[in-house]
């Protein structure tokens, strides 16, 4: 196959992603990395022009597609698309292997949308003397450590979670049924004073558990979604499926009872009385 038919595939299989893309050409040169002179180029007919191998692995990773997809290389008879593969799950140990410190690092300035199992790990209290017990040992903080490392100050971050799950800490029913009252009540206390002083770069919405179900999930950026499984995360990095998945979070965000500049004042009612109604 010579250079001039790989051009010629290498530019119709371009011309497909960008009319595939939802917003702006820009977003996608930015993604990739490619200045609009080369992509005029790599566009043109007249000109059978291929880009670098660097090149390719960037498109190929940003919009999900192999690199023989990208050069029609498919060995398929009827010619379809050969997708590289955008799921897999990944144990996140607490140690230097965790993919997790590379997710963090994938993310950074961009938004991160998190809908936690229990606590938003984020934000749990942490003990501050010997005394104390750590968070983790409080039943049903559970052992989700998607954002390990992190703290609320470090990006752009919406959290969304049913209010029933803190209506259970208040009144250590349910999954904290026997949990120290005074230690649930500082963890409200910890959450509400996070929520005053980080908004609006932290924005947790409570919705109703009654009305609405997710499963928990982290979308970081444009980059990935982790679905927490218990052990370990299944990880999604499809450009449709990640798309999906800010979807579903910007569902619960409009169903949430409150706006999140009013979230501390439930926490902290919370905390003082153990109820609260919409």
């Amino acid at each position: 196959m010579d250079k001039r038919h790989l051009a010629s595939m290498f530019r119709d299989r371009l011309k497909q992603l960008l009319a595939a893309e939802q917003g702006s050409v820009s977003g996608f040169l930015r993604e990739t990395g490619i200045d609009r002179s080369a992509l005029s180029q790599f566009l043109d007919p007249s000109i059978d022009r291929l880009p670098r191998a660097e090149t390719l692995r960037r498109i190929s990773v940003a919009r999900g597609v192999s690199v023989d997809w990208l050069l029609g290389l498919d060995n398929a008879p009827e010619g379809r698309q050969s997708v590289s593969s955008s799921l897999a799950i990944e144990t996140a140990e607490d140690d230097a292997t965790s993919p997790l410190h590379a997710w963090h690092k994938d993310a950074d300035g961009h938004k991160l949308r998190y809908v936690p199992s229990t606590l938003p790990d984020v934000m749990q209290l942490r003990g501050d003397t010997q005394s104390d017990p750590p968070q983790s040992n409080i039943r049903g903080a559970g052992a989700e450590n998607v954002l390990d490392g992190l703290t609320a100050t470090e990006m752009d971050m919406e959290i969304a979670m049913p209010v029933q799950t803190l209506q259970d800490l208040a009144s250590q029913s349910g999954l904290w049924r026997g949990a120290c009252p005074d230690l649930c009540t500082r963890q409200l206390l910890h959450m509400a004073s996070l929520c005053d002083e980080r908004f609006p770069a932290l924005r947790l919405h409570l919705y109703d558990g009654t009305e609405n179900f997710s499963a928990p999930f982290t979308v970081f950026g444009k980059q990935r979604v982790a679905l927490y499984l218990g052990e370990a995360y299944l990880v999604l990095t499809g450009r449709a499926e990640i798309n999906a998945f800010v979807q579903r979070f910007d569902i619960l965000v409009r169903q949430s009872l409150i706006s999140p500049d009013q979230t501390g004042e439930v926490l902290r009612a919370l905390a003082t009385s153990g109820t609260w109604a919409p």
